[in-house]
């Protein structure tokens, strides 16, 4: 009986950490000395990505094979930002502060080959929500979704998650309203479910109607790797700063997982290319997984 448990319990062990992506290498990315990264957004190639910094606003797009900075925007940030699936076209939030002292964003774009930059949205007071369908710039304001879109689009407004299909958008709570707040809505490869997480409850997986949601455990800030993939961060703190986070790479319709970085760094907001995975650390550092399956 003892030689059974132990081979159930050996089962279920390599069952939670089986290998799931295959890290082929880890990279540090070199950036400029005194260059610390805040956020970085892989192009959907893996080719290049676009790092805001931590002490100062401004966008730069990094090219991964030579490391080169290119300057996108002084006064970008990289909260939310959407490169285009054609890999040409960065949409971004820029803030400023107006003679009123209060901060406005305009949404802009800007054409990763010409270098042009336009507006997306006028300058507002709103913060607005947005999208990117091929190099077409989409917005949502107040849950109510501007444009056209060839896939469903998830965004989040006031805490609460919608979903936005043929010009259509609704109001999609899986776990009710209520005294809920949800956050990081991602739709995945193919429009069929949605990943999010919800304040004090953790990571789930839903259809894109809502129904069906199926916990997924603690991961944040997770984005889908492929349509049965997700990758996130299993992170802690004591309050004040970070005391640990590793990346976690889970099956989304089973208990496997894999741990995709060691101790040694805090893998922070992972970002997925064609075939590797960023993350940034609180020190500013910038990494890249280069991945096979």
């Amino acid at each position: 009986m003892k030689k059974i448990l132990l081979g159930l319990t050996l089962l279920v062990s390599l069952g939670m950490n089986a290998q799931i992506l295959s890290v082929k290498s880890t990279t540090k990315v070199a950036i400029p000395a005194g260059v610390k990264v805040s956020t970085a957004q892989l192009s959907p190639d893996g080719k290049w990505a676009v790092i805001s910094h931590q002490s100062s606003m401004g966008l730069d797009k990094i090219d991964l094979s030579t490391n080169k900075l290119t300057r996108i925007s002084d006064t970008g940030n990289g909260f939310d930002l959407k490169i285009s699936g054609d890999n040409n076209t960065v949409i971004f939030r820029e803030s400023n502060y107006g003679t009123d002292k209060r901060r406005y964003t305009t949404l802009k774009s800007v054409n990763i080959s010409t270098g042009a930059t336009k507006v997306v949205s006028p300058t507002t007071r709103d913060t607005r929500v947005f999208a990117t369908d091929a190099a077409k710039a989409l917005k949502a304001n107040a849950g109510t979704f501007v444009g056209e879109a060839t896939r469903p689009v998830a965004s989040i407004n006031r805490g609460s998650m919608y979903i936005t299909q043929n010009g259509i958008t609704t109001l999609v709570a899986p776990q009710g309203v209520e005294g809920k707040s949800y956050l990081w809505p991602q739709v995945s490869p193919d429009g069929k479910k949605i990943l999010y997480f919800v304040v004090g409850e953790g990571c789930f997986v839903c259809n894109i109607d809502g129904s069906n949601p199926v916990a997924q455990g603690v991961l944040r800030a997770s984005v889908w790797y492929d349509n049965n993939t997700i990758v996130g961060m299993d992170h802690k703190d004591d309050g004040v700063k970070t005391t640990s986070s590793k990346l976690i790479a889970k099956r989304i319709n089973s208990s496997t997982t894999q741990v995709l970085t060691t101790s040694s760094v805090k893998a922070m907001y992972p970002s997925v290319g064609a075939n590797n995975i960023s993350f940034v650390t609180p020190q500013g550092e910038f990494f890249v997984l280069n991945i096979s399956k």
